[in-house]
């Protein structure tokens, strides 16, 4: 290969709609390398394509073989498509709960990512594609993520960020691998040579690329062990090497690092001939996708048995734009996958009710912060707001004029900042309205950058701050002939659009869903939040208008379940007024079969928490600006103890689901525990039994609790096994725990600390009922 050649082979380019690929040497039957995400399907436009359920929710079902049929179908479809490498799995862990990518990986337990992670990539590689694990390592926020420093420990990152992608290079042996953005300790992730020294370590085969602008300096990067940049100029790179800015010999061993995992492959003998514009989704994919979504259901709440709904249970008012008119299935960013078609839970229900049960349907309100719907909402009667005074802005640059948009036959009004600004700076613009009715306004915003909403004065929201996108959405209460004042202060980004500030009288949608609920035996209301890459959540609150309707319409009927479709945890200030909880996470494509299935009793909700759901933002490991967004561009990981339910368990904090919770239509019991150990580890049986009258699956939990002397989280999890059992039947587990997973990361090396050790078995990390002691040497 020539010098050009070696550098046009190095680089990553998107040619649409093929999210990556490389440029290949047809002259010596090489062939371009391609690749596309990701791990919720193949994304980045691609049509045909089977969505399938978020990876938090393959998560929630502790099923090894379904992560790895989900793998399957994304390793199969990729082929059909042509694609040489699936961008996935996702296996960095849920430290802040307000991250915007959390539904895209397996939780925040690395024993359970590490267990998904590698089933998933297992499936992917069995079919001939190549799995790319990302992102490596200690990717955990969205704030700021191209220039934040994250400073973590050796032993935390060995002990907890590392293991999955740890678990993935050793078990599964994956293809390929994705460096994170940011800096790690100080030094850009793609550029840091702890990173390759590391994967050395492990026996990583495979090749290392960078995500999109992850990579600062280029030639830090090629010198540091990268393989493949995007994105990256190929005639630098030319000159870089001319230079001896890049060695020639770093080059070579980037296209050799490929070339030869394309080798292993196949790649270059017999390269992929599906073609993009193929339909690749089957029948057989659709019902892997159904049974992936039903097992990730978590029934968390269930007061007197209202779930399953009863034969008496004649009328059913289905409630938010979640169960009809739109219904969050996926979230947003790079793992976006169009589906071939949804089907929603208002079909889905009325197909399995039947003419026996009357099921209304009212959307109660917007969608999950839909700003751009607040512009165009035009099916109400009304005038509720007047325009009194747009305010210019008041500091430069970013000067902005107000831009506003009200039509005296609709409910809403949308202020959009009319120029982006010519630089970096702060703005502050506003406006006075005066209320035409009374009643309650959602108020959303939208900024790429740092931003502050007030109302009358008062801070309303804010953003996360570190100058990253923000998406606000709050509710406000506004009485007839009043005025109030809007405004917001916010800081421009170059480049970027101007700020959107949107109205939209709720009232009247309530109002009518109160209604339905009250003619109504059943109110079951759907509610969500849109997680996304590029975007932190700013307060784990659901969007839009959720938490206000969920309150009147418990209020106004005591029967009332709420289905939760969010990419994570939730805060839930109507908890105590509802009768049920289910968490379906984001479902993709089959959606409404898996949610009726599940309410209806054709299926038991046997779905696990793999994430804690805190009780308040301030009760949870991330509560200080230097954990998250970060102070300064830094954001500090803690201890060993500041992660998931080790943090709350640390700190004898409760919060409201525990890592690991789930509930079901019928009921377990565990007996006649037995432990066997020895140098290779430790095996526990237990007899599990189906007390109740209904068949459903119990996931059995293990957690080992170290000596004290060793510094470790009271319970880490270690074994679990899922179990399918009818109505008083009973089946022996074996919960095997090797001698890694009683060590701990002392020294730079792993090592066992002599001491008794007790490995407790139970439903939840918070509900372990069996303790079984043993020494370690």
């Amino acid at each position: 290969m020539t010098l050009a050649q070696k550098a046009n082979f190095a680089v990553l380019a998107t040619y649409p709609p093929l999210e990556n690929r490389n440029r290949g040497v047809p002259s010596l039957c090489i062939p371009p390398l391609t690749l596309s995400d990701g791990p919720n399907g193949l994304a980045n436009g691609l049509t045909g394509v089977t969505q399938l359920p978020a990876a938090i929710g393959i998560a929630a079902s502790f099923d090894r073989s379904l992560a790895r049929s989900v793998g399957e179908v994304l390793g199969s479809e990729a082929m059909a498509k042509g694609i040489d490498v699936v961008q996935g799995p996702e296996l960095n862990l849920a430290r802040v709960p307000e991250s915007g990518r959390i539904f895209e990986a397996y939780g925040e337990d690395p024993f359970l990512t590490s267990v998904m992670g590698v089933a998933s990539v297992e499936g992917i590689q069995s079919t001939g594609a190549m799995a790319d694990a990302k992102h490596f390592t200690a990717y955990t926020q969205e704030t700021a993520r191209l220039r934040l420093n994250q400073v973590v420990s050796s032993r935390a990152l060995a002990e907890l960020y590392d293991a999955p992608f740890r678990a993935a290079v050793q078990q599964a042996h994956v293809a390929s691998l994705m460096c994170s953005y940011g800096s790690l300790n100080g030094v850009n992730t793609c550029s840091d040579p702890y990173l390759y020294k590391t994967l050395k370590s492990w026996g990583f085969t495979g090749f290392v690329r960078s995500d999109l602008e992850a990579v600062r300096n280029v030639a830090h990067a090629f010198r540091a062990g990268i393989a493949l940049v995007k994105p990256a100029s190929a005639s630098a790179i030319v000159r870089m090497v001319a230079t001896g800015a890049i060695p020639l010999r770093d080059l070579n061993r980037a296209v050799r690092t490929v070339l030869t995992t394309m080798f292993a492959g196949g790649l270059i003998g017999r390269p992929h001939q599906g073609s993009l514009a193929a339909i690749v989704t089957t029948p057989a994919h659709a019902n892997v996708a159904l049974r992936a979504a039903e097992s990730s259901i978590v029934l968390l709440k269930n007061v007197h048995s209202i779930l399953p709904l009863a034969t008496n249970d004649t009328s059913i008012a289905l409630i938010g734009t979640d169960a009809g008119q739109l219904p969050q299935v996926t979230g947003g960013g790079s793992s976006y996958v169009h589906a071939p078609f949804v089907i929603t839970p208002l079909w889905a229900l009325r197909n399995s009710l039947g003419q026996r049960v009357r099921v209304t349907y009212q959307p109660g309100g917007l969608a999950t912060l839909d700003i751009d719907a607040l512009a165009s909402v035009d099916g109400l009667q009304g005038r509720p707001l007047k325009l009194l005074a747009p305010t210019r802005s008041t500091s430069s640059p970013g000067k902005a004029d107000i831009s506003v948009e009200l039509s005296p036959n609709v409910t809403s009004a949308i202020a959009t900042a009319t120029k982006p600004g010519v630089g970096d700076g702060w703005t502050r613009w506003g406006f006075k309205v005066r209320a035409r009715a009374t009643g309650d306004f959602e108020i959303s915003m939208e900024q790429a950058g740092d931003m502050w909403m007030y109302f009358n004065g008062r801070a309303l929201a804010s953003s996360s701050g570190l100058h990253a996108p923000s998406d606000l959405t709050t509710m406000v209460s506004m009485v007839r002939g009043q005025t109030y004042r809007f405004g917001a202060r916010w800081f421009q980004e170059r480049g970027h659009p101007a700020p959107r500030f949107g109205i939209y009288y709720v009232t009247p949608q309530i109002k009518r869903a109160v209604a339905a609920a009250r003619k109504s035996k059943v109110a079951i209301v759907f509610a969500g939040t849109f997680n996304s890459e590029g975007v932190d959540s700013p307060n784990l609150q659901l969007g839009g208008d959720a938490n206000v309707l969920i309150a009147a319409v418990a209020a106004a009927n005591p029967r009332t379940i709420v289905v939760l479709n969010t990419g994570g945890a939730v805060l839930m200030p109507w908890l105590s007024k509802v009768a049920a909880v289910v968490e379906g996470w984001y479902p993709g494509e089959q959606d409404g079969r898996a949610i009726a299935a599940v309410l209806t009793g054709a299926v038991d909700p046997s779905g696990r928490l793999p994430i804690t759901f805190p009780s308040s933002v301030t009760s949870q490991p991330v509560a200080y600006p230097r954990q998250f967004p970060g102070m300064s561009s830094t954001v500090d990981f803690g201890s060993i103890r500041d992660l998931g339910y080790r943090w709350y368990q640390s700190h004898g904090v409760r919060p409201l689901f525990p890592f690991g919770f789930g509930l079901d239509y019928t009921t377990f019991t565990l007996s006649k525990p037995s432990l066997t150990s020895g140098a290779k580890g430790a095996t526990v049986e237990v007899l599990v039994r189906n007390t109740g009258k209904r068949t459903g699956a119990d996931v059995v939990q293990a957690y080992v609790k170290y000596p004290s002397v060793t510094g470790e989280p009271p319970e880490q999890l270690r074994a679990f096994a899922r179990v399918l059992l009818a109505p008083g039947a009973s089946k022996v587990v074996t919960l095997r725990i090797p001698a890694s997973g009683f060590q701990i990361f002392r020294n730079n090396v792993f090592v066992t600390v002599p001491g008794t050790y007790s490995i407790d078995v139970g439903a939840s990390s918070a509900n372990l009922t069996i303790h079984l002691l043993l020494r370690r040497k």
